[in-house]
This record gives structure tokens, sequence and C-alpha cells, in this order.
């Protein structure tokens, strides 16, 4: 077990491709890239947005773009240059704050705004398509891009309400045009969820629905309902999460009773109904051999925590025990496939510290997991199928694997216990690793200890605007030659550790452009152009081809 130095930093987003983490340096405008091998080595960026302004960070699909969000403005990181820099300004906000702002694919931006509006930029060329209106009142994802092949962006489904109906709209990125625009039969939908598959899209209504789910084929077609009309509850809460096997096999819906349907992904039949019980006793139904072992985590005073099998029956202590006038949350807590949809993990709102492993060949009851503490979430790893992570708000990992007849292993981060626990995903798979975060701070937990050699950075990729094709930005990039003696490095080639990170002696390039814009910024308005190095002598700012914009739209990007 080895455990990285603890660093400084806020917002802390680790990349898909499992090299780096993006985080926000406390009391700066910078954003900070640290490598996950050896988060102290680090190089920063600086930003226009003030920490304490900054809602959130996203990397794109490549791991070579960082999306900086914040109420007003919106920057573009891109790591292969980093003075190359698209900030998308909100202007008066007349539909309110920023919302949300998502990669899709590597070259597309998804912006939202507090009211609803949306809106796909092209980060190439600057321009921006208007979408439908994001529905607002929702309690799930609004939005999801279809699982398509690798280098292909798929079909973005995309949530709205017109009048007293729900819509279903369907873009393709890479043209940015709408090709479907489907009315759903649902009372007042909830969330969208495609299978990781691409086949089908999941629509969850509201729970007093007497329908509460619709399964509709990639091009808006609805195919089936669950309940069918037949089977249609009148009385009580239905149909509360969505949940799909990473196989597409199987499609977990959890309910608000406290059980969970698991349907099979061909016809939608129901296979098999999971349920919770708050008294565990399998005596009467099967032998002492295959019932489910019941871990309970002990903890003395003397601290150290241990695992005992306890018999049965056995009743796991209920949530809450005190009275109040809080109303009780009902049905399941989580429910997650592990990586290769063999084993479901699953927690109840009556019993939060107990976790449920099903064996999805069997359908029964394989182990019951009975915390000290209430579990906060439940992490499979996402290449293991046979590796659970459990986070207790404790600071604490605590790790268990179906396949073993051994209890969790208990494995102390050594971090404040308000810390959220999480797998950080990592090229090496003989080397799992875990991201132990809170608001200011990080660290990195390897359980099966550090390797000794770095990661390999995935491949330099230039920027797609070449010097040849672009005089201003090669006169730019001649001037910061001679300055400095040398073209810069990129981002990743100082972070690899392949070239040194260069003394700071004076203002960089970037910093003195940043200088120059401020400057400029205090007698004139508007935008040079559409990136900042590319600058002109003309004393009337140059704008920004537009796209299709409503009048009253006056955000840009630049």
């Amino acid at each position: 077990m080895a455990l990285s130095t603890t660093c400084q930093g806020a917002h802390t987003t680790p990349s898909p491709s499992g090299h780096y983490l993006a985080s926000i340096p406390p009391g700066t405008n910078k954003l900070r890239i640290h490598t996950t091998h050896a988060p102290d080595r680090c190089t920063d960026v600086s930003l226009r947005i003030s920490a304490k302004d900054i809602t959130g960070l996203q990397w794109n699909s490549e791991s070579n773009r960082i999306v900086v969000a914040s109420a007003k403005l919106i920057e573009v990181i891109d790591l292969d240059d980093a003075d190359h820099r698209i900030r998308l300004d909100n202007g008066s906000g007349g539909f309110g704050r920023f919302a949300n702002a998502e990669f899709v694919g590597s070259e597309l931006l998804l912006v939202v705004w507090e009211f609803g509006k949306a809106k796909l930029w092209d980060l190439t060329t600057g321009k921006g398509v208007d979408l439908a209106d994001v529905k607002g009142s929702c309690a799930g994802a609004r939005w999801q891009l279809r699982p398509g092949r690798e280098g292909r962006t798929g079909t973005l489904a995309l949530l709205s309400r017109i009048g007293a109906e729900d819509v279903l709209n369907l873009y393709l990125p890479a043209t940015q045009k709408l090709v479907g625009a489907v009315k759903l039969p649902t009372v007042d939908a909830q969330s969208i969820a495609w299978s990781p598959n691409g086949r089908w899209i999941g629509v969850l209504d509201v729970g007093t629905a007497s329908r509460g789910v619709h399964f509709l084929t990639p091009d808006g077609n609805l195919y089936r309902s669950y309940p069918a009309a037949k089977e249609s509850e009148t009385l009580g809460l239905g149909i509360k999460a969505i949940v799909w096997a990473q196989n597409s096999q199987l499609v977990a819906l959890t309910r608000f009773d406290g059980s969970i349907v698991l349907l099979n992904t061909r016809t939608f039949a129901p296979r098999a109904v999971i349920e919770h019980t708050t008294t565990i006793d399998q005596r009467a139904n099967t032998s002492s051999e295959l019932q489910a072992p019941i871990w309970e985590e002990t903890v003395p005073a003397s601290g150290e925590r241990s695992y005992a099998v306890v018999p049965q029956p056995f009743s796991p202590p209920l949530s809450r025990t005190k009275t109040t006038t809080e109303p009780a949350e009902l049905g399941i807590a989580e429910a997650t496939f592990s990586c290769d949809g063999s084993w479901l993990a699953t927690r109840d709102e009556r019993m939060l510290n107990t976790v449920w492993i099903w064996n999805m060949a069997t359908l029964n009851a394989h182990a019951v997991l009975v915390q000290h503490s209430n579990v906060r979430k439940l992490h499979w790893h996402p290449t293991r199928p046979d590796e659970l992570l459990l986070d207790c708000g404790e600071g604490i990992a605590h790790f268990f694997s179906p396949i073993s007849s051994n209890p969790p292993t208990i494995i102390p981060a050594s971090i404040s216990p308000t810390a959220t626990l999480s797998y950080l995903h990592s090229p090496f798979d003989s080397n799992p690793a875990v991201l132990a975060t809170t608001k200011s701070i990080f660290r990195i937990l390897h359980p099966s200890g550090q390797l000794e050699d770095p990661p390999t950075p995935p491949p330099h990729r230039e920027p797609a605007s070449s010097s040849s094709s672009n005089p201003a930005k090669a006169a730019a990039e001649a001037e910061a030659s001679f300055i400095s003696g040398a073209s810069e490095d990129s981002l990743f080639d100082v972070l690899s550790g392949r070239k040194p990170l260069p003394p700071k002696t004076d203002q960089s390039y970037t910093e003195r452009i940043d200088f120059e814009v401020e400057t400029e910024e205090d007698t004139s308005t508007g935008v040079d152009d559409t990136f900042r190095e590319k600058r002109t002598n003309t004393t009337k700012p140059q704008q920004v081809e537009r796209g299709v914009v409503d009048w009253e739209d006056d955000s840009e990007i630049f």
C-alpha cells in the first residue's frame, strides 16, 4: 500500500485517460495540472476566472482539453498549446447564469443556462447552434450522449418540455443538426439514460405515473413501457431510477417500495424481483453452505476495526432510530452493477449501513456487508469485476471481493473523514488507485503499491490551427521564440518529465498577452478575434462569425 503526498487543490477532476488530474490551487486564479503517478509534479496555467467563482472542471474525451466553468465566464484550456485560449462570455446574462458546460466529444461544447437555454459551440470554428430548451425540473440526467465507437461522437439526446408535453430531441453533434423530435408518453419525465451498447434509450417518468419507464429505439420510436398497461398500479409510488448493466444484458429498475425489478433487454420482460428485508433469514430456503455470509464491522474503544460473520437470522440496524419531523427517504438508495454485469451491489434507504451483493447468474444474495457507519457511496472498479469500494465517510477505504471468502479489507486513506473516495481510472489495470478529495485537498491511495516507473503520457497532438495557415499566430510564435530563445514546450512534455520546467525569470509570453488584453479592455469594448493571440491593427474590434443565434443572446465565444 502506498499513499501520495497531500496536495492543495479544489474541484479536483481526473482525466479520462487516467494520466492527469486538474485542480484549482486555493487563493489563486490558476489551473493546476498534476500527474497521477506523482501529484506533486505539476504545472500551472493562468485563468481569467477567480478561484471563488469557479463552479466546476471537466476534461474532454481525449484528455487534452479542460473546460473551467463559472456563472459568467467559461474558459477552455488546450494542454497541447497553452497559448490557445477559448473563452465564452455570458454578456448581459439575459438567460441567467451558466448552469453547465460539458464537452460533447472533443471539439464541441454544450452550454446550458439556468433558465434552460442550451447551445452547442464548435470550438474549432467558434460558431454556436441553438438547441431546444432543456427541461428544468428533472431529478436526473436531462441530456446524454449515445455511447459510440471509439473516435465517433454518438447522438445527443436532450429532454425538453413544450407546454404540457415532454419532448425528446435527437441531434447529430458532428453536423449540429436536429434529426428527430419525439413527443414522449410521459406525465413528467425525470431523466433519460442510454444503454451502454447504445441500442436503447430509457426514459424515467415521475414516481406517481402508472407506467414508470419507457424504452425507445435510438431513432426515438417507443418499443416497450414498464409496467404494461394491464399491469399498471393505481396506488403508491413506482419506479425510482434506471440502472443499466455494463454488458447491456440487464436493466435494473429500483422502486420506492424497496424492491428492484430486473428486466432482460431483449423483450424488457421481468427476469427477477429483488427484495430487501429488515430481517435476513435464509435458513428455510437455502442450505447452510449456500447461505449468504453476513459480515459485520465492529469498532471497539481501541479503534481497531475488524469483521466477523454473524449468524442468521439477523436484523441490520435501521438508519433512523430517532423520531424527526423530516420526511424519510423511501426505496432503494443505490444500485450499481460491476463492470461485466455479473454482480449487483445495492443499499436500502431504511438500512444505509448495509450493502447487499447479488449474483446475477443465480439471482440470489451472495453476501451482506454491515458497516459501522452509514455507507455514502459504492464504487465497482472500472475494469475489475471482482473489486468493490465502500465509502463510509470516514476517510477509510473498504475493499470487498465477491469471489473471495474473506471479509472486506480496510485501508485508511489518512485524510479528513469528510473526504470523498472514488476509483481513479488507471492505464495500468494491475495498479488500481483511489482518489480521496475534500473541498481543498486531495491525495491518491495505491492499495497494491505504487509503480516505480511513471506512466507514459498520451501522444502529443499538434494544435488544430497550424502556423503556416495562420500568419498572425506564426508571427506571435516567432516573437515568443525570439524572446525566450526556443519555442514553448507543451504541458504534456513538462508533466511527463521529458523536458524540465524552465526557470522563472520574467513574465511569460502568455502573461504579457494577458496583461495587454486586460489593459486594452479598459478603453475598448468587444472581442478582438476568435483567439486572443490573433490580433489586428484595426481600431474597430473584429466580431466572431456567429451561428444560428437569437437576437436576445449576446453571449460570445472568443
